[in-house]
């Protein structure tokens, strides 16, 4: 530049950088109007288009003058937080600009983040909050397993468990307890109520790194000397005391007797056995003189703490060592028998952890399907604006200076969207509790708190960030010259195309990937629904009822039998039974002992075991396959009898001499063995089960009698409109007798599934958002690859081209993405199977109709998001078009 232009632009200066900028921008808009007129326009069509084509001159102009200002007023450059404000008011402007896309920006990322945050809330409580234990990283649980069954857990023998903490080296300490609540009957003023129970060793709370709330814990001497003390929860706490202090050394009465109340454990408390209000003790070495007596008991659970700085796998190798000396020690009983050492948290949250993680990784994907949505709508916004960039760019702004006013829109966006996105997570854990509590550990609070919200907020702001990188890159691209010369065409078109097409083929990857898997879980909760459970689960009314207290053996019998026989006489009944447990997948296991078969002495086996009367098997339609049911025949004074299920005489009596053989329940080998009177047909307890497990039937004529049974009542129509005469019928034999639980078989049913059930719902709802995501990614690629190649179909319906071959032209280019997006999901799919095959029920993880059917709605859907701009396409006007 010379002298003169020099000092015209001091003259300028003077005159304030608003003229400056003015008269630049005149010129470059003369030049275009010039440059339209030369090619056949009339001055006021080739103003207007210059005008339309150089973009917002009002936001450059603002945004050039603060650039020269910057320039002539600081002598040191400013640093980039000094631009933030200008950059904020800039963003605003922009976006009140364009409503819609914000609008769809906003939305886009709320749901994407509003997912996340939903699944991450049910997460972070369930796998990341600490366990209301002291350190509960040193916590484990200890399982007996069968040497030959290492997947199958037990609980332990009271002898095993004994002598496992008298010898181990490990475990700063040990407490045993019994792995299941009991129901009893708690005596309040206003009535009589089942409530659930624990019993654990003495030192429980002191392993667990438990401190009572109020009060203290049990103590040995109370244990071993039999005392009337309890603890309770904070629930019961206050639901029964008022939150009243002077509840230590008040009384509770349950089942017959009274209890002192010595301690209430903390609010937030939760026991491995799950959740229970009252905690009574047990007598650990008491039990272990009378290994008979545990295993009728339910046998015991056993949770150690580690040494400091001893790992999981050295205590591990610690008790196995001592299982294996145990097995020579005691063959009876511990023969065939190893231990495994598992993390408290793992022990109680069990299969929950792979559903969430597989629920996680789905939330994710959906957010990055909504970011490169996000992120080919800003670059195509990007791109209409490139003339408003050249002519910043031409005026000295730097491409940094562009990148950060990008970064600084998107994340005002970010911002907007995890709010939006928050509200959305807290409606949306509203919707997911019904659906998700039955599959989640007692202690999970499906609820987002201050830490889920903060992480989530992270991630909204990292998504505005990751949104930016696809239009920062096009600007990058951007020649100012072509640009305002109208020559941007082969400047940056076929770039930022390229990079339209790959964030669309991105979104149909990660789309098919979590069609497949929605697919496969779905078809795997078909398959669980539609397997016959072995019963009919139809009409049928379970009611859980607590025998009287005080009453004897027989005296609890008679009124079982009595209430039974006055059910079964009312009006609409078809059968009705009782039993010990109903089918479920967490049915008490008993140690059985099958003469005959094995090594000398019998084979061991843990199968699940219950004590039902003569109708069961009728009521629940459950066929006798082979010899005969229960009946007066087996009395209290006659040998034992039990029947054993299809699966069991298959697996111990392959030959088929099963009726007639004799077993033995528990390791006592001096106690007289049942006989096999029958065989039943199998019954699936867990429906998730490839096939089902063997079981044992004992009857109740010959059973010393818990205090709770459940009835089993079928009826010719609604089993609900039993439960008034049931409740009447109780209350004529014992009106403080309590009845609980009550529900259908098929209410039950669908609990157990219900684990199952919640993956494939969720995952489905979630793929179904993806779907509709990329259709609108695939919509936004036609469109921008319409109105970029509009020249050139006007050009080539002039010279005579037909509608199906601008169509099938149109189409090449966009297909090819979407081919592509197909192929590298196929890959996806096949690693979300490979994720996922825990979780599925009768459908291999590479399962071609799955995969079908992702990809036909893949294809349906896109094909349908492509018809408006292609239909556009087909009916371009050439003369329009070209003027």
């Amino acid at each position: 530049m010379n002298r003169r232009d020099n000092a015209d632009r001091g003259r300028l200066h003077e005159r304030g950088p608003g003229h400056e900028v003015d008269e630049e921008l005149a010129f470059h808009v003369e030049q275009r109007v010039r440059y339209y007129m030369d090619r056949g326009l009339n001055e006021d069509e080739a103003r207007r288009v210059a005008h339309e084509r150089l973009g917002d001159l009002e936001a450059v102009r603002e945004d050039c003058v603060n650039l020269l200002e910057a320039g002539h007023r600081a002598s040191v450059p400013r640093g980039w937080w000094s631009d933030l404000g200008q950059d904020i008011r800039f963003g605003v402007r922009s976006a009140a600009r364009a409503p819609v896309l914000t609008l769809m920006a906003v939305v886009t990322l709320a749901l994407g983040v509003g997912v996340n945050a939903a699944v991450f809330g049910v997460v972070k409580s369930v796998l990341l909050d600490s366990l209301p234990y002291e350190d509960g990283d040193r916590l484990v649980r200890v399982y007996g397993i069968p040497v030959d069954d290492p997947a199958s857990r037990s609980a332990l023998s009271a002898g095993a468990a004994a002598d496992l903490m008298a010898r181990q080296r490990s475990f700063e300490r040990m407490a045993s307890f019994y792995p299941t609540v009991w129901d009893v009957i708690y005596r309040a003023d206003d009535g009589v109520r089942v409530e659930k129970a624990a019993y654990v060793e003495a030192g429980f709370f002191e392993a667990l790194g438990v401190r009572p709330a109020m009060g203290r814990a049990l103590t040995r001497e109370e244990v071993e000397a039999n005392a009337s003390v309890v603890m309770v929860t904070d629930a019961l706490w206050r639901r029964e005391f008022g939150g009243d202090p002077a509840v230590i050394g008040g009384t509770v009465r349950v089942d017959a007797d009274t209890w002192e109340v010595i301690g209430v454990l903390p609010r937030d408390f939760i026991g491995p056995m799950g959740d229970a209000d009252l905690w009574f003790g047990i007598d650990s070495p008491l039990a272990a003189a009378n290994p008979v007596r545990t295993v009728q008991a339910g046998q015991l659970g056993l949770i150690g703490r580690l040494r400091p700085g001893v790992r999981a796998e050295s205590a591990a190798r610690d008790l196995e060592s001592i299982a294996a000396d145990l097995a020579i020690e005691h063959p009876a009983t511990d023969g065939g028998r190893t231990v495994s050492v598992v993390p408290i948290r793992d022990s109680m949250v069990g299969d929950t952890r792979t559903v969430l993680l597989a629920l996680m990784a789905s939330a994710a994907l959906v957010l990055l399907i909504a970011c490169a949505n996000l992120g080919g709508a800003l670059l195509s916004r990007t791109m209409a604006r490139r003339g408003e960039f050249a002519v910043r760019v031409a005026l000295g702004a730097g491409r940094g200076r562009l990148t950060r006013q990008l970064l600084t829109e998107t994340t005002m966006l970010g911002l907007a969207g995890a709010a939006a996105g928050l509200v959305l997570a807290v409606l949306g854990l509203a919707a997911l509790r019904q659906l998700a509590l039955p599959a989640m550990p007692a202690w999970a609070d499906l609820s987002l708190d201050a830490g889920a919200a903060l992480v989530m907020t992270i991630v909204a702001l990292s998504a505005g960030v990751l949104i930016a990188v696809a239009p920062a890159l096009a600007t990058r691209s951007i020649n100012s010259q072509a640009t305002l010369r109208e020559q941007s065409g082969s400047g940056g078109g076929l770039r930022s195309g390229r990079l339209r097409g790959t964030i669309v083929a991105a979104q149909i990857a990660l789309c098919l990937s979590l069609l497949a898997g929605a697919s496969l879980l779905s078809r795997s909760l078909i398959a669980i629904t539609r397997q016959q459970p072995g019963y009919d689960p139809e009409g049928v009314l379970t009611v859980a009822v607590k025998g009287p207290i005080p009453a004897m053996d027989e005296a609890r019998r008679q009124f079982f039998d009595r209430l039974e026989a006055n059910v079964a006489a009312l009006p609409g009944v078809i059968g009705v039974a009782t039993t010990s447990e109903l089918p479920g997948p967490s049915l008490t296991r008993l140690e059985v002992v099958v003469d005959g078969v094995g090594p000398a002495g019998g084979t061991h086996a843990a199968v699940p075991v219950a004590t039902v009367s003569d109708g069961y098997f009728s009521t629940m339609r459950i066929p006798i396959l082979e010899g005969r049911g229960f009946g007066p025949q087996d009395a209290q004074v006659a040998q034992a009898a039990v029947l054993v299920s299809e699966s069991m005489a298959g697996r111990y009596w392959p030959r088929g001499d099963a009726v007639g053989a004799r077993v033995r329940s528990g390791p006592d080998t001096t106690a007289a063995p049942a006989i096999v009177v029958g065989i039943v047909g199998d019954v699936r307890n867990d429906p998730a089960r490839e096939a089902p497990e063997p079981m044992m039937y004992t009857t109740s004529r010959q059973s010393s009698l818990r205090g709770i049974r459940v009835y089993v009542v079928r009826s010719a129509g609604d089993p609900r409109a039993l439960v008034r005469p049931f409740r009447m019928q109780l209350e004529a034999l014992d009106p403080t007798v309590p009845m609980d639980d009550v529900r259908t078989l098929r209410e039950l049913r669908d609990t157990y599934v219900s684990p199952r059930r919640l993956p494939a719902v969720v995952l489905t709802s979630f793929a179904s958002l993806a779907l509709l995501l990329a259709c609108v990614g695939v919509y936004a690629l036609f469109a921008a690859l319409a109105v970029s190649r509009e020249r050139e179909f006007a050009v080539r319906i002039a010279l005579g081209s037909s509608p199906l071959a601008i169509a099938q032209l149109a189409l090449r280019q966009g297909a090819a993405w979407l081919v592509g997006g197909l192929v590298a999901g196929a890959i996806g799919a096949a690693a979300t199977a490979a994720t996922l095959r825990g979780l599925l029920y009768g459908v291999s993880p590479l399962d071609p109709l799955s995969l079908l059917i992702a990809v036909s709605a893949i294809l349906a859907f896109g094909t349908l998001a492509m018809l408006v701009p292609i239909r556009r396409v087909i009916r371009l006007d050439p003369r329009t078009v070209m003027r």
